[in-house]
């Protein structure tokens, strides 16, 4: 049976709070009433009662209208963000090592929800339950916890390392489709139990990121984790530059992905962890040629959307309307 602990660590909110800031949630939204500041999310030995976590969570479920918040935020989740705790994952040899020290370190990580895992029948089961009264805070904090365990599965093992199944005991939602984007296999509603099946494999697995130096020295397991994610791949400086490639032409998140040696869907999960859409880094790029283009050329607005990937003069108006709020001649005017 999972003890619950009265005091977690605010850690466990900062993802959600770095989402929820990209949606355009002002930070004071999201800490009212908690006791919290921003500064406490960005100290991974802050600890917190489970009452200012419900509160910050209802706040943020008050803030938004996307129903699936909590698989987005889950999904988007990496071991770093788990501080300690994801570190000391990211070090174990095994799967099944890095399972067992999660058990461990369980109760100053509880998302208020019970968590448990078994192996039987040549299965990893975990099982997901929560105890709140408030159905939509249910449902956030067992969709949270679901995706972020397949989302720190993936990466620890790839995105092969796929569930078998998963059941869930609450009816199918609207947002069906994100949880058939997060989880590729077969998903049942109204059962008995919500729980997601692996096979038993996935504990036998050797972690790339193992460091037997890191798990018998606790002491040195930040500095050894730094290392080890600060030598990954910039993806999002990555995709600015594959962008800004060969002028004119703007390669899809595909053709990128297929540049840098991932599939699009790992791509689009690692640029979810920085808070970055590849969407927002077109526009981005877009726009600053745009900008460009108007301020210290003579070309006309045809020839500009152009440029931008635009197939007419009205989609770039309008696009570029949405970005500096006027439309290019009166931003062109304007800088004279």
């Amino acid at each position: 049976m999972v003890q619950s602990s009265s005091r977690i660590f605010a850690i466990t909110l900062r993802k959600a709070h770095s989402y929820m800031k990209g949606l355009g949630v002002e930070p004071e939204v999201l800490l009212a009433n908690t006791g919290l500041s921003a500064a406490d999310l960005a100290d991974p030995y802050k600890l917190i009662s489970e009452e200012q976590a419900r509160n910050y969570y209802l706040n943020l479920i008050n803030a938004t209208n996307c129903e699936s918040v909590g698989l987005e935020i889950g999904w988007r989740t990496s071991l770093s963000d788990l501080g300690p705790h994801g570190m000391a994952m990211l070090t174990e040899r095994t799967g099944g090592e890095a399972l067992r020290k999660t058990w461990e370190l369980r109760d100053n990580y509880n998302l208020l929800i019970n968590w448990r895992y078994s192996i039987t029948d040549n299965l990893v089961l975990h099982t997901i339950q929560s105890a709140e009264e408030d159905p939509r805070l249910r449902l956030f904090l067992v969709e949270r916890a679901l995706a972020t365990i397949q989302a720190n599965t993936e990466e620890m093992f790839g995105e092969a390392m796929q569930p078998l199944r998963l059941t869930l005991d609450y009816p199918r939602p609207e947002h069906v489709a994100s949880y058939r984007e997060k989880f590729n296999c077969p998903i049942q509603f109204s059962q008995e139990l919500t729980q997601l099946y692996y096979p038993q494999e996935w504990e036998h697995r050797l972690l790339e990121t193992y460091d037997p130096e890191a798990v018998e020295i606790l002491g040195t397991l930040r500095a050894s984790l730094h290392n080890k994610l600060s030598s990954e791949v910039d993806v999002v400086e990555e995709v600015r530059l594959a962008l800004r490639r060969k002028s004119g032409e703007f390669p899809s998140l595909e053709r990128i992905a297929e540049g840098l040696a991932m599939s699009s869907r790992t791509l689009h999960r690692k640029l979810g962890q920085r808070d970055v859409r590849y969407q927002d880094l077109l526009d981005d790029e877009r726009r600053r040629i745009a900008e460009d283009l108007l301020l210290n050329t003579g070309m006309n607005i045809q020839q500009i959307a152009v440029q931008c990937g635009f197939s007419d003069a009205q989609n770039f108006s309008q696009a570029f309307r949405r970005w500096r709020g006027k439309s290019p001649s009166e931003f062109r005017s304007s800088q004279d």
